[in-house]
């Protein structure tokens, strides 16, 4: 599970470094975090900081789309891979 939890953080690391530079994520990036993250949950292994907080970043972006959800569609770029975790992590988190 170590070694899973370092592919956790590595790939939360490199997700967030590409968000800054403003680059595109590639949605398998996503899903190796989610699966990851995802076997890390369900063996009861604490997520490492940088995927906990992307984990929150991402509920906090759910949280403002589900609020503004009466609001007209704004073709956001990104928000599927909002949901995509979303989806993959459920409603468990670990901090």
């Amino acid at each position: 599970m170590a070694e899973v939890a370092g592919l956790a953080a590595s790939i939360a690391d490199h997700i967030l470094e590409q968000h800054e530079a403003g680059t595109s994520i590639p949605p398998e990036q996503f899903r190796m975090l989610v699966h990851a993250a995802r076997m890390l949950l369900d063996n009861g292994v604490q997520w490492p900081p940088s995927v906990a907080y992307l984990v929150m970043e991402v509920e906090k972006r759910v949280k403002e789309a589900e609020a503004a959800a009466s609001a007209p569609p704004t073709g956001r770029k990104g928000d599927n891979v909002v949901e995509l975790l979303a989806q993959g992590l459920s409603t468990k988190k670990r901090v």
